[in-house]
C-alpha cells in the first residue's frame, strides 16, 4: 500500500541504483586504455507496480536488471579473421624481405655482377689464350661466382631454419593461448551457471581469441554458458584432456633405408623433442616447419592445415624460401653441365665440379685442381691447336646469350666442331634464368607488402567500429558521472524530505 515506509523504499532502490551506475561509469573510465575491454552499461528497469484501489496502479521504483557489455559480435568476428590475415602478410613480407637481401639485386656485389665478371674474363682469355695472368683471372672470378652461389645457398639455408624456429614460437605461443583459454573458460561456466554475465571474463575470452587469430586461422563454437571450443584445421584444441597437441616438425633425416626420422618439437618447445620414424612414403606430406597435431596415446602424428596468421605466412614464406632454393641449385647444376660440356672436352677436367653430397648450390665450386694450377683452364679448340688459338674461351663466353631448358638439362644440344650449344626454343640464358628467380622475388615480396598495407587499412576501419560501440569515451562517461551523481543527489533528497515528514508524523501529531 501506499505510504511513507514504502516512498522511503522506492528512494532507497533508486540510491542503490545510481551507486550501481555510478560504480560502473567508474569501472569504466578506469578501464579506457584496457586492451580488449568492452564498456559496461548498467541497465535499469521500473519495478512492479502495485494495484492501490480507487487510484490505480502505483510504482515502486527501479529495479537493477543487469550490467551488460556493449560489443557487436559480428564486427570482433570480422576484426579476428582480418587479423590472421594481416598477421600472416606481415609475417611472409619479413621473410621475403630477408629473401630480397640473400639476392641483393641490383647491385656490384650479388650474383649477377660476378656472373658478368666472370664472363668477361673468360672474353679476354679469348683474346690472350697464352696468358698465364688471364687463365689465374678466369679461376678467380670463377671462383668468386661460385663462393657467391654458396653464401647466398648457405643463407638461405639459415633462413629457412630461422622460419623452422619462428614456427615453433608460433606454435608454443598458440598452445599458451589454448591452455589460457581452458582456464577462462572454467571461470566463465563457474560464474554463469550462477546466473550472473562473466563481463570481465567474457573480454578476456575474446581478447585471447585475437591473439590466437594473429598465429593461426581457426574455428569457434560456444556453449549455453559463454565457453569457447576452438578447432584449428579441423581439429579440436580446447579441453584439457585432449591428447592431441598442436607441435611442428622440426628437422627430418632420410635413414637410407627407405625410411625417415622425423624430429617433433612438442608444442613448439624445443625442449621436449620426440623422433618418430616412418616410411618415406608417409612422410612425404611433411617437412621442416609443418604444422602436426602430435598424439600422445598413440604415439603419432597427423597433419594440421594452418593457412593464415602468422604460422600461415611463415609456411607460406617457407615455401617461397624452398623453392628458391630448388632453382637456385637448378641454376648451378645448369651453369655446371654447359661450362663442363665445353671446357672438359679437351681439357679432361671438369671446370666446375660438386662437393660430397647432393649436386645443389651449396656444394658448386671451381675444381680444386684447376685453381691449384691455372694452366689447366681450357682456351685452345685441342690439345694440338696452334698458339694463340683462343676459340674455346671464347666459345664459354658466349654461354652467356646460350638459350636453354635448365630444367631439362638433357635437352641441348651439343656441336662439338663448332663448340656450340644450340638454343632451345623458349629457352632463357644463365643470367635470364637467375633474373627469373629474382624477379619471383620482388614479386612475392610486393605482394605481400600490399597485401599487409590492404589489411592494415581494413584493420583500421574495423577497428573504428568496434571502438564506436565498444570503446570508452571518457566525455560521455563523465557525462554520465554527472547525470548519475545528479540522480543520487535527488534519491537522497526524496530519503531527506520523508525522513522531515516522518519526524512531523510521529513527534508532532502526538500520535
Amino acid at each position: 500500500m501506499a505510504g511513507l515506509f514504502n516512498t522511503f523504499n522506492t528512494a532507497v532502490k533508486g540510491l542503490n541504483a545510481q551507486q550501481t551506475a555510478l560504480h560502473t561509469t567508474g569501472h569504466n573510465i578506469s578501464n579506457a586504455n584496457t586492451e580488449g575491454f568492452s564498456r559496461q552499461r548498467v541497465e535499469l528497469k521500473a519495478d512492479t507496480a502495485y494495484d492501490y484501489a480507487g487510484v490505480g496502479q502505483l510504482g515502486t521504483g527501479v529495479k537493477l536488471e543487469s550490467v551488460v557489455r556493449m560489443v557487436d559480435e559480428f564486427v570482433d568476428y570480422q576484426i579476428r579473421n582480418e587479423n590472421s590475415t594481416l598477421n600472416k602478410y606481415i609475417a611472409k613480407s619479413e621473410v621475403m624481405a630477408q629473401i630480397e637481401m640473400v639476392f641483393n639485386e641490383p647491385s656490384e656485389t650479388g650474383l649477377n655482377f660476378a656472373m658478368g665478371e666472370m664472363f668477361n674474363s673468360w672474353q679476354e682469355l679469348s683474346k690472350n689464350p697464352e696468358s698465364l695472368n688471364a687463365q689465374s683471372i678466369v679461376a678467380e672470378k670463377s671462383k668468386t661466382f661460385a663462393d657467391t652461389v654458396n653464401h647466398m645457398a648457405n643463407q638461405i639455408d639459415e633462413l629457412k631454419a630461422d622460419t623452422v624456429g619462428n614456427i615453433e614460437k608460433n606454435i608454443y605461443d598458440v598452445n599458451s593461448i589454448i591452455s589460457q583459454l581452458n582456464t577462462v573458460n572454467d571461470q566463465i561456466f563457474n560464474i554463469t551457471v550462477k546466473g550472473h554475465s562473466p563481463n570481465d571474463l567474457l573480454d578476456e575470452r575474446d581478447l585471447l581469441m585475437k591473439r590466437l587469430s594473429g598465429l593461426s586461422d581457426f574455428t569457434e563454437d560456444y556453449d549455453k554458458w559463454g565457453r569457447v571450443s576452438i578447432k584449428i584445421g579441423g581439429a579440436e584444441v580446447t579441453g584439457e584432456s585432449k591428447d592431441e597437441k598442436l607441435s611442428v616438425i622440426s628437422g627430418s633425416e632420410d635413414n637410407g633405408d627407405g625410411t625417415v626420422s622425423l624430429l617433433i618439437s612438442i608444442q613448439g618447445d624445443t625442449t621436449n623433442q620426440k623422433i618418430l620414424t616412418m616410411s618415406a612414403e608417409d612422410a612425404e606430406q611433411f617437412r621442416n616447419g609443418s604444422p602436426v597435431f602430435y598424439d600422445e596415446s598413440a604415439d603419432s602424428i597427423n597433419s594440421a592445415s594452418i593457412r593464415s596468421g602468422e604460422i600461415g605466412g611463415n609456411i607460406e614464406a617457407l615455401n617461397e624460401i624452398e623453392s628458391r632454393r630448388e632453382e637456385l641449385d637448378v641454376f648451378a647444376r645448369g651453369t655446371a653441365q654447359l661450362v663442363n660440356t665445353i671446357h672438359s672436352e679437351v681439357a679432361g677436367n671438369d671446370f666446375f665440379v660438386f662437393g660430397t653430397g647432393v649436386k645443389n648450390a651449396l656444394n658448386f665450386r671451381v675444381n680444386d685442381a684447376i685453381l691449384s694450377n691455372e694452366s689447366l683452364v681450357a682456351t685452345g679448340k685441342t690439345d694440338a691447336s696452334p698458339a694463340g688459338d683462343g676459340s674455346r674461351a671464347l666459345a664459354i663466353a658466349n654461354l652467356r646469350n646460350t638459350k636453354i631448358n635448365f630444367k631439362d638439362l638433357a635437352s641441348f644440344v651439343y656441336d662439338s666442331t663448332s663448340m656450340k650449344i644450340a638454343d632451345v626454343p623458349g629457352g632463357v640464358t644463365m643470367e635470364g634464368s637467375y633474373r627469373d628467380v629474382v624477379i619471383k622475388v620482388g614479386i612475392s615480396t610486393e605482394h605481400a607488402n600490399n597485401m599487409a598495407s590492404n589489411q592494415e587499412s581494413l584493420m583500421a576501419q574495423l577497428n573504428n567500429r568496434r571502438e564506436s560501440v565498444s570503446g570508452v569515451s571518457i566525455d560521455e562517461e563523465v557525462t554520465n558521472l554527472i547525470k548519475f551523481q545528479r540522480s543520487f543527489d535527488a534519491n537522497s533528497k526524496v530519503i531527506s524530505t520523508l525522513s522531515e515528514m516522518l519526524d512531523t508524523l510521529i513527534n508532532r501529531t502526538g500520535v
